[in-house]
């Protein structure tokens, strides 16, 4: 398994994380808007000097696009996409992450299925095959209810990865809104196959990135992905205020749990 965290393509800690052990880089997608593609070239040229691989974003589309609903914009997803994946591919991304809760929010007094047959629409027709056409794969993420109001479990968002069924379109688990969810690890090995990308911090720690320290288990979490055979990425995406020592321990922490679970 690959260990990653996340961070801004656009400040100087994404170029620290290789010296705190980071294997990759994961950083925000829609932070392309309004960068030429010769910006982002001369920022993947940095990244190469620094020895930092970015393998992933996140945040796929602002908070201001339309998902679903009446007012739901495939034509603008369409323009979005074409303009900003081929600076996605230019860095090497290989993994774009599909959560965008305030994009995805389904209107009030919308019907929930009709919004959810919308997003099956949206990823089979629009999101798998652009990024198919430039060697990356989208990952759905469940975000808690707090944070949107469809596709908030794991189980709900494999529902709509099995009813678009495109290789180029994958399930993601964040043990941070599973964890809020209150769903059980032992739906991970139904995903097997489908699992394209993790992410993981604490809820019980207001959202810290897992230390030795903070009270939980994440033991198990890792058994159950070691179970049903996965070795893709895992990024720390939680509070790092701490910095690059926290981030250190974190990864590290994490490749123990690693090594014990495959026992």
């Amino acid at each position: 398994m690959k260990l990653g965290c996340c961070a801004s393509l656009w400040e100087d800690m994404i170029l620290k994380l290789p010296a705190a052990g980071a294997d990759y880089a994961e950083a925000g997608f829609s932070s392309l808007m309004g960068k030429s593609l010769d910006q982002v070239r001369a920022r993947a040229a940095q990244l190469e000097k620094a020895g930092v691989s970015l393998e992933s974003m996140n945040v796929l589309f602002p908070g201001d696009f339309r998902l679903t609903g009446p007012q739901a914009d495939f034509s603008a997803v369409d323009s979005y996409l074409e303009e900003n994946l081929p600076k996605a591919q230019a860095l090497g991304v290989k993994v774009v992450v599909f959560g965008s809760g305030g994009a995805r929010r389904v209107p009030e007094g919308f019907p929930q299925e009709e919004a959810f047959a919308q997003l099956v629409e949206l990823c089979r027709e629009h999101i798998a095959p652009a990024a198919a056409a430039h060697g990356i794969t989208c990952c759905v993420e469940p975000l808690n209810q707090k944070e949107t109001n469809i596709l908030t479990t794991s189980g709900e968002c494999f529902r709509l990865v099995e009813a678009v069924n495109h290789p180029n379109l994958q399930l993601l688990v964040d043990l941070y809104h599973f964890d809020l969810e209150g769903e059980s690890l032992s739906a991970l090995e139904g995903y097997r196959g489908r699992l394209g990308h993790c992410h993981i911090a604490s809820a019980q720690n207001s959202r810290l990135v897992p230390q030795p320290w903070d009270g939980q288990d994440y033991l198990p979490f890792f058994q159950a992905l070691a179970a049903m055979g996965y070795e893709g990425r895992l990024s720390l995406e939680g509070d790092t205020r701490g910095g690059l020592p926290q981030i250190r321990s974190s990864l590290a922490y994490l490749r123990q749990l690693i090594g014990q679970a495959a026992q």
